[in-house]
């Protein structure tokens, strides 16, 4: 069934991946919302910075129909200034997120039965080192999802996040392309690779089905068994 589809910082890694995908799949209607352009013709561009909620706003204002908001707009680094680092990736990672959520709020109520699909990753369940910023922002956000699983639930609209590991392109490709780092990380697995988009994009088939209609407020993590793996 084809979906508009809202997708925020889907001009490069995991986002481009996950948009593009999407417009190739029932023709769903993908716009991206970032600072840059997606190069795929058949994806709509809508220059924004998500941690502004004025152009946020002003962005959202030229939408008119959202069937499903993929926030994944995410930053890893900002400022070598340790607190303007911490406050900036939290405004993108975190705030933008909820900006996006509420402007999308309007469109919700016309249209029940929509859904929010928010990425946060596995720097939500265990700390890395010397970026506080990203590891509680991509906590909060698992945090936020319920949050905006219960306030949006009286309208019918579910919310839920992914949190994906180590995927070899975006963020982490500069660790999949060193082969000390690249191994260290595969050793953490139990399923000895590292994982691509492409691994994530049943889940987001799933979370904007009405095969997960009765999933809300949820985490799923897709990371080859980091989490999970102990001794």
């Amino acid at each position: 069934m084809l979906k508009n589809i809202v997708i925020t910082g889907a001009s490069k890694g995991i986002g481009e991946k996950i948009a593009n995908y999407l417009c190739s799949i029932e023709n769903h209607k993908v716009i991206n919302i970032a600072r840059r352009k997606n190069k795929n013709p058949k994806i709509q561009n809508l220059l924004c910075d998500v941690s502004n909620y004025n152009e946020v706003k002003k962005t959202f204002k030229k939408i008119k129909k959202i069937d499903v908001l993929i926030n994944n707009s995410g930053i890893t680094k900002f400022s070598k200034n340790y607190v303007k680092n911490f406050d900036q990736i939290i405004k993108t990672n975190l705030n933008g997120y909820f900006y996006c959520s509420t402007e999308a709020l309007r469109f919700f109520k016309k249209k029940k039965g929509s859904s929010i699909i928010n990425i946060s990753s596995i720097n939500a369940y265990q700390a890395f080192p010397n970026n506080p910023g990203y590891v509680s922002s991509k906590g909060a956000i698992i945090s936020l999802t319920r949050a905006l699983a219960l306030d949006f639930g009286s309208i019918n609209v579910r919310v839920n996040s992914i949190s994906p590991g180590y995927i070899s392109e975006g963020m982490s490709l500069k660790s999949f392309k060193n082969s000390k780092s690249k191994k260290q990380r595969i050793d953490r697995m139990i399923i000895k690779r590292w994982g691509t988009a492409n691994d994530l994009f049943g889940a987001i088939e799933y979370l904007i089905s009405e095969k997960s209609a009765y999933v809300t407020g949820q985490d799923i993590v897709i990371d080859g068994g980091w989490v999970a793996k102990g001794l």
